[in-house]
């Protein structure tokens, strides 16, 4: 038998040979990835959360994409968050919620402007300098979409979209009918009242959540104030009670007294606003380069749509047009997977192996649709890649608090509750409520 001397001269030789034979079959350090390349070998599984506003259609179309992200990167599960339908109204809300239970996802979408300035403002999504530089995307994006979501030149998100607006027509209808696009806004008047004459109404629109009837009231704020009074009323560097803004509620009740708006629309959901349109009930709706999209979900022949942009009797011709990007909180569990998605899902060859309707209207240079599958979406890009000037929704120049009087204002124009005097009037005391708060 051994004496205690020898068992632990035995216990520390074995101890000695353990580490001897690790050391001789351990693997090598692997050597680091280049900027933009990560291993695909992966490390301890994690649970991607990533916070989005994609439909059920769209989430089928970008399954394909997730799969093939997920079989690069096998220890990363990409768990889609989606709230679906509701736009600006809610979705920022659910954001700031899940931030505030300190359970925030790991990347999310977001648009550009104000709705995207109070996150940036509270200190709740990071500054992606850092990862611009890893992963190369100073050039990757159209220039003016990357200086449209900089704060204070500085780079809080990364590009996803870059989207224009107009008034989208079933041209063939329209062929029937003799119509032609308007050039000046008295021949859009002449035009609803037309289609009024043909048992028709004018526009379909939808007032549930408040931003789809915004686009119309926004365009008749760019018509009766101009570009510039326009801009300055957005930065509240001018007053909202004066005429030009009066004007504009005026021509809001001008069209729903005329019968040129769809009856009762302020109870319908945004998504719906499409089936009176579809069923040539309704001759137009204010939509965006996605709607193309929309129209092939919906199988609709897009050979007899096309669009137009609004006529506003001003030069440059401006419509409303926006960003879209894609934003990492500050408290992500897991931000350097984050960027490693949003890398993987904005690159060239990505969105070119996956032709999905998302990536239709991608900020990513290079990135052009099949003019043969998308000719309506390729005439949008010429349009939005070439504009001298463009205007923002109201709802990406005001902050939320802000929104919500524009809104109350809003409806309660269309339901005649206010006169667009008083309307003016109650817009200007929500604007002065809200500076005096800052």
């Amino acid at each position: 038998m051994f004496d205690s001397k020898g068992i632990t001269k035995l216990i520390a030789l074995a101890v000695l040979v353990s580490l001897l034979v690790s050391a001789c079959v351990a693997t090598p350090p692997q050597a680091a990835a280049p900027a933009g390349e990560q291993s695909t070998t992966g490390g301890e599984q994690i649970t991607l959360r990533w916070a989005n506003i994609i439909d059920a259609t769209g989430q089928e179309q970008w399954q394909a994409v997730v799969d093939a992200f997920q079989a690069k990167y096998p220890n990363i599960k990409v768990a889609s968050e989606s709230t679906a339908g509701s736009g600006a109204a809610v979705y920022p809300d659910v954001l700031k919620t899940s931030m505030a239970s300190g359970s925030p996802p790991d990347l999310f979408f977001m648009w550009g402007g104000s709705i995207a300035q109070p996150f940036i403002d509270a200190g709740q999504v990071m500054e992606l300098g850092p990862y611009y530089e890893q992963y190369g995307w100073d050039g990757k994006f159209a220039p003016w979409v990357v200086e449209r979501i900089k704060s204070d030149g500085k780079l809080y998100g990364v590009p996803y979209h870059a989207l224009g607006m107009g008034f989208w027509y079933n041209k063939t209808l329209w062929n029937e009918k003799g119509w032609t696009a308007p050039t000046t806004f008295a021949e859009q008047e002449e035009l609803c009242a037309k289609m009024k004459e043909e048992g028709m109404y004018c526009v379909s629109m939808g007032g549930k959540f408040g931003w789809h009837t915004m686009r119309v009231l926004d365009y008749f704020l760019e018509h009766h104030c101009g570009p510039e009074l326009h801009d300055k009323l957005n930065r509240l560097e001018e007053p909202w009670d004066q005429q030009c803004v009066i004007d504009s509620y005026a021509s809001f009740q001008k069209w729903v007294d005329n019968g040129w708006v769809v009856p009762d629309f302020l109870t319908i959901s945004p998504d719906d606003s499409r089936f009176p349109f579809f069923a040539g009930e309704a001759g137009l709706v204010l939509e965006g380069v996605w709607y193309e999209g929309v129209l092939k979900n919906n199988e609709q022949n897009v050979a007899d749509y096309d669009f137009y942009l609004p006529p506003t009797d001003h030069e440059p011709l401006r419509f409303s047009a926006f960003p879209e990007q894609w934003m990492i909180p500050a408290g992500a569990a897991h931000p350097d997977e984050a960027a490693l998605f949003i890398d993987f899902i904005t690159s060239p060859e990505v969105q070119t192996q996956f032709p999905i309707n998302d990536f239709a209207n991608s900020a990513t240079v290079g990135v052009n649709p099949d003019c043969n599958e998308w000719p309506l979406s390729c005439k949008w890009r010429e349009i939005i890649l070439s504009a001298k000037d463009t205007y923002p929704p109201t709802d990406q120049a005001f902050v939320k608090e802000l929104m919500d009087g524009f809104f109350e204002v809003q409806d309660a124009i269309v339901a005649k509750r206010l006169t667009p005097e008083e309307g003016a009037k109650l817009m200007q005391q929500r604007a002065e409520e809200w500076l005096g708060r800052q």
